[in-house]
């Protein structure tokens, strides 16, 4: 799996050898990344990062600060290998990689009045509608975020966007599909 635009393109990633981590697919991220548009100086948040993927995409298109988050220390682990990478091209973000439960964002993340442009969230696939209601209704969470986008990755099993209608989220943002995965787009300020 490579880094596919802008300081990165073309450096691989690792990922993890288990099955417990699905990274997005290179076209669909492509296709995501160009929807989404100019990451010049953004703030992004990376919940449930895996192999870093989305976050270290941010990264190398031109986001100034990149805040991933997981809570298993291995994957972690080559998260910091694939960040080394990605800055070793001369990516100039700043990269943190936070070791916790992305459930618990809101008590951990510290407060800033900037927040974040966009936050990524990709959590295991059976507790992903769970995890989407339990942050999005967290009042600590949302005014860690501000006026963030959301970009979801809904989960690829049938009814999985039916879970996430039931949550309310088409009346503040759109779910689309990039490649063969499907996202939930939140708006800005929601």
């Amino acid at each position: 799996m490579k880094i596919i635009s802008g300081y990165a393109a073309n450096v691989e990633l690792e990922t993890p050898e288990d099955l417990t981590v699905r990274p997005t697919l290179g076209r669909t991220r492509k296709a995501l990344f160009d929807h989404l548009g100019d990451f010049s100086g953004c703030r992004v948040l990376d919940l449930f990062a895996g192999s870093g993927a989305l976050g270290l995409e941010a990264a190398s298109r031109g986001a100034g600060f990149v805040a991933l988050v997981e809570n298993d220390p291995a994957h972690a682990r080559l998260i910091g290998r694939n960040a080394d990478k990605v800055r070793r091209t001369g990516c100039p973000a700043r990269i943190e990689i936070f070791v916790r439960d992305a459930r618990t964002a809101g008590d951990f993340l510290e407060p800033d009045a900037a927040g974040f442009d966009f936050v990524f969230a990709d959590p295991p696939y059976a507790d992903s509608a769970e995890c989407c209601a339990k942050l999005l209704n967290d009042a600590r969470f949302r005014d860690r975020i501000g006026t963030a986008r959301i970009v979801w990755e809904i989960p690829d099993r049938p009814g999985a966007v039916g879970e996430f209608l039931s949550l309310g989220l088409s009346e503040n943002g759109e779910f689309r599909k990039f490649g063969v995965t499907t996202f939930y787009l939140g708006a800005r300020g929601k």
